[in-house]
């Protein structure tokens, strides 16, 4: 009995370990291995800022096309599925995994960003409310 366990149960394992769930913090995909280079953060002088709440600043310069955001003294700049961050808004950015974000950054209100990741056009959470 213990064999024929054994020749359906290992099969089943082998199948089982080859898949890997895709891990989500937030909502976000975690893991920056497939990460592309960040975008080219070409800022002459410091973006303008405007409070985004808990601490949070996000960038509402129209020539930024990315969503990016300060907190502290850490930049974070959120572009195709990834986020970085560097110490300057001029960077060097560098690949961050979500995990390492700060909760306050990742929870921004969607009002705040300009290409929310979780879909849907900014503001859609205050348009939601009123009716």
């Amino acid at each position: 009995m213990t064999r024929k366990a054994i020749r359906w149960a290992l099969p089943a394992l082998l199948c089982a370990s080859c898949v890997v769930p895709g891990q989500t913090y937030m909502g976000f995909t975690t893991g920056v291995a497939a990460a592309p280079p960040p975008p080219r953060a070409v800022l002459v002088e410091e973006p303008a800022v405007a409070p985004a709440g808990t601490g949070v600043y996000v960038v509402t310069d129209p020539s930024v096309q990315y969503d990016m955001f300060r907190f502290g003294a850490i930049w974070y700049l959120y572009s195709d599925g990834y986020w970085y961050q560097a110490s300057s808004y001029r960077g060097p950015f560098a690949v961050v995994d979500v995990r390492y974000v700060p909760r306050e950054v990742v929870t921004v209100p969607r009002g705040h960003w300009k290409h929310h990741p979780h879909g849907g056009p900014p503001g859609l959470e205050k348009r939601g409310r009123e009716s």
